[in-house]
Parts: structure tokens; sequence; C-alpha cells
């Protein structure tokens, strides 16, 4: 009897120390888009490329097949582009831009599963749900969404224009009118209307840092979604927001958590 309670102790001790050193949102990895060129002139050319993982700008390899839904540009008058990434490790991907104004690059992760579990006195991964496991530490259903702004010499409007994602970052400005010291207002959508319950947003800027989940600004949105990126520094940003909620009827058997997650990249000169 004792031996069986010490086992259930120290599981229970080894389940705590996992989540403690995982933390929420490293779990699972998040996406976001990088841009060689956020102000290309008009007939010219950016690189895109994929960030994926802990560490900004640059963890893991994003495997296409496995994850990557779509990959869309549009352009100043609001018009879809289906775009087909590289082939390549970061998925590095050539966009031209035959006139002026205000480009998003848009892309969506495939829904999926990431479960942990213990068995046989070690932790698991996979990529699916938790149907038919016991010991289950992390049972998470994911969905996510990236986009970048680039700005062709002249703007326009279409970067305020909502996407229909599931959870969506808004900006209220164009960041290529902001300088170091400005704020950047968003507004946080979720089933496309705003995430009242004041979520965290976090913004972080290239060469902050490499470590884990390491952000320069985190702020909280107001009771209408918006919240308020201080620019600290000029230069190339990403804003990232997640929002959790529980399983429905139809998922708890599934997964402990429905997680979704939106990341915004832009540069700010």
């Amino acid at each position: 009897m004792m031996h069986g309670l010490n086992k259930i102790l120290r599981l229970v001790s080894l389940t705590l120390l996992v989540i403690k050193l995982l933390g929420g949102e490293a779990i699972a990895h998040t996406m976001w888009l990088n841009v060689s060129d956020y102000s290309p002139p008009a007939g010219g050319s950016s690189i895109v490329y994929f960030g994926w993982g802990h560490r900004y700008p640059v963890h893991d390899l994003l495997d296409r097949e496995k994850f990557l839904k779509d990959f869309y540009l549009i352009n100043p008058e609001g018009r879809f582009k289906e775009l087909s990434p590289h082939p390549g490790g970061l998925l590095a991907t050539r966009i031209d831009f035959d006139k002026e104004g205000t480009y998003l690059v848009t892309t969506e992760l495939k829904p999926g599963f990431y479960t942990m579990w213990f068995e046989d006195g070690k932790i698991n991964h996979r990529i699916g749900p938790k149907t038919g496991l016991s010991n289950v530490v992390v049972s998470t259903y994911y969905e996510q969404f990236a986009k970048a702004i680039i700005n062709v010499r002249d703007e326009n409007s279409n970067f305020t224009t909502p996407l229909g994602h599931k959870i969506e970052i808004v900006p209220l400005k164009n960041p290529v009118n902001l300088r170091e010291g400005d704020y950047l207002p968003v507004k946080i959508l979720y089933e496309g209307k705003p995430l009242g319950s004041y979520p965290t947003v976090f913004a972080t800027y290239l060469g902050f840092s490499t470590k884990d989940e390491a952000y320069a600004y985190t702020t909280a949105a107001n009771g209408a979604g918006i919240a308020q990126i201080r620019i600290l520094k000029a230069g190339i940003w990403m804003v990232k927001v997640n929002h959790k909620v529980h399983p429905t009827q139809k998922m708890e058997d599934k997964c402990n958590e429905l997680s979704y997650t939106a990341t915004l990249s832009f540069e700010v000169r």
C-alpha cells in the first residue's frame, strides 16, 4: 500500500514539475511570419519566411505538409492571391510587388491536437487527441494564425479589415506611420467579435532576446478588446495573443482545452 502511495506521489510531483517547466505557452510551438523587407519599392520584392517555436525570430523548422493549411498575399485592393511556400526548411518565399500600397501576408495552420501523458515512468508526446490515454498531463486542440504588414511606399486601409480568423490581431494604425516611443493600438477579435476578457498581449522586437518565450512588452486588452503596444525601439516587431477556452461537449473526450493563437509582424522605422 505504501509503495503504491509513493508511486502516486512521485507521479503527481513529476506532473507538477513538468507543467512548471513547460509553462502554458511553452507547451506547443508558435508560428509567426518574418519578412526580409517590410517597405520594398514598387516593382521590388521581399522574402517571407516562417518562424516556428519559442525563440524569436527563428527557432525550429515548420513541416509544410504536416502543419500548413494556407498561405496568401492580400493586395491593396483586398484581393487574395494564394502563395506556394518554397520547399526549403524555413519555407522562404519570394513575393513581388507590382504596385504601391499596403499588403498583408497571412497564413494558417491546420487545426490539430497536442497531447502529453505519462506511461511506463516517462513522458510521452504526440500530435493527436488524448483519446484512449490515461495519466494525461496536457491535451490541447489548437488553431494558429499569422499576419505580416508590408508597405510599398503609399499606404491604404485594407490592413484594418478583419480576415475572419478564429482569433485575430487587427492593427488600428499602420506601423509605417509610427516612431519609437509611439503606441500601436490593436484590436483582438475572437470569432469576429472583440475579445472582452482582458486577454494578455505580448510583443517583442528583433534583437531583444533569443530566450524561450521572452517578450519586450506585455499588456492587457481592455473590455473592448483593444490593447496599446508601446514601441520601445524602432525595428521589426512581432505581437502575439493566445486565448484558451474549455472544450465543448463534442471535444471534451479529445482534449482538455481549446487554444487559439494569433501573431502579427511589422516594422517601425
